[in-house]
């Protein structure tokens, strides 16, 4: 079910009705607001109607319910997300059932969160809330997803921080441990995340044609694509290095141990100040530093983007300000026109 303005200026709801055809309902509104007004009442009417049933569930069992679905397929660091989305949500209604939630709160809490966290912040709620939302359409606990048509706030663009060769020289002479070595040079020549290369197992290793497949079946990718990275002769070396001494299924691991993302993330902030970096840098400033030395080197953003497993190209434009040289070379074709006009 969604709502849509037409060429009248009058806003219409599209919904599937009991027999499965797609209706259209008038909301006689020319606003927005008041369209959304009516369109959640409408959907109200819809479940009365028997049209829509759905399982009546309270806000705090709904979340729950959510979380332990995301917790089978997402990483901690997502489920993670989600919890605070929904704790802060929680915290600022004072509603019991999830069917009692409508747009305009929705866009109410959106509001409140601009005033106390970044915009990035806020686009990731909206992003929690519309899966959950999503999910719960599915499950029956909900009519529509409130979240559509709430527009996302903008991100101010800025280049991600990334290692020079310096500076990664200073942080891998802060490392005492060779399997954390090993694991930032293994990234910074693979650009991995740290999900995928914590989870990482020696039968998705193909040393015979150098290179190494991500194909979904232990962790799901952030794209849910099957990723071939290719291997170039430094991550060859760590590889062949560490499967002599190999001491599990994963290929990385700490003294033996698989390796769990909080415990790399409190590491890896305690080599940053050993090392005096940047506090900006972070183990995921190793995955930008992977693509902005490519970039430097000349190579697409088409071909890094396939590398870095986007979804959308747009996503790894970001990089594209590293090689101004382009867009020099490109303005210079003009050095000739105008240059005779005062002879």
């Amino acid at each position: 079910m969604f709502l849509s303005k037409r060429s009248n200026g009058i806003y219409y709801i599209f919904y599937k009705s009991s027999s499965g055809k797609i209706t259209c309902k008038s909301t006689k509104c020319k606003l927005k607001s008041d369209a959304m007004k009516f369109f959640s009442e409408f959907g109200k009417d819809l479940q009365t109607q028997n049209e829509v049933k759905t399982f009546q569930i309270s806000m705090n069992d709904f979340f729950f319910e959510y979380l332990k679905y995301s917790e089978s397929i997402h990483s901690l660091n997502h489920t993670k997300s989600l919890k605070i989305t929904f704790k802060s949500l929680i915290n600022f209604l004072s509603i019991k059932d999830i069917l009692e939630l409508n747009h305009q709160q929705i866009q109410s809490f959106t509001d409140y969160r601009l005033k106390n966290v970044s915009n990035l912040t806020v686009r990731r709620d909206l992003a929690n809330l519309s899966s959950a939302f999503n999910w719960g359409i599915s499950k029956n606990f909900l009519l529509l997803n409130h979240c559509k048509n709430i527009k996302k706030p903008k991100i101010v663009e800025k280049i991600p921080a990334f290692f020079s060769e310096q500076d990664l020289e200073r942080l891998l002479a802060a490392v005492r441990d060779n399997d954390l070595k090993d694991l930032i040079r293994f990234v910074v020549n693979t650009g991995l995340r740290q999900s995928e290369v914590i989870n990482l197992k020696w039968n998705q290793i193909n040393f015979k044609d150098n290179y190494l497949i991500l194909d979904n079946n232990f962790i799901v990718t952030k794209s849910k694509r099957v990723r071939t990275i290719p291997l170039n002769i430094n991550a060859l070396q760590i590889l062949t290095e560490r499967q002599i001494h190999k001491k599990s299924d994963f290929v990385f691991t700490y003294q033996g141990n698989q390796i769990k993302q909080l415990f790399i993330s409190h590491k890896f902030r305690k080599l940053i100040r050993s090392a005096q970096l940047d506090s900006r840098l972070t183990f995921h400033s190793l995955r930008h530093t992977f693509a902005s030395w490519l970039v430097q080197k000349g190579v697409s953003i088409f071909e890094i983007s396939k590398l870095l497993g986007h979804s959308d190209i747009r996503v790894t434009q970001i990089y594209a300000h590293l090689k101004p040289e382009n867009l020099r070379n490109a303005v210079d074709l003009l050095t000739d026109i105008g240059s005779h006009s005062n002879n």
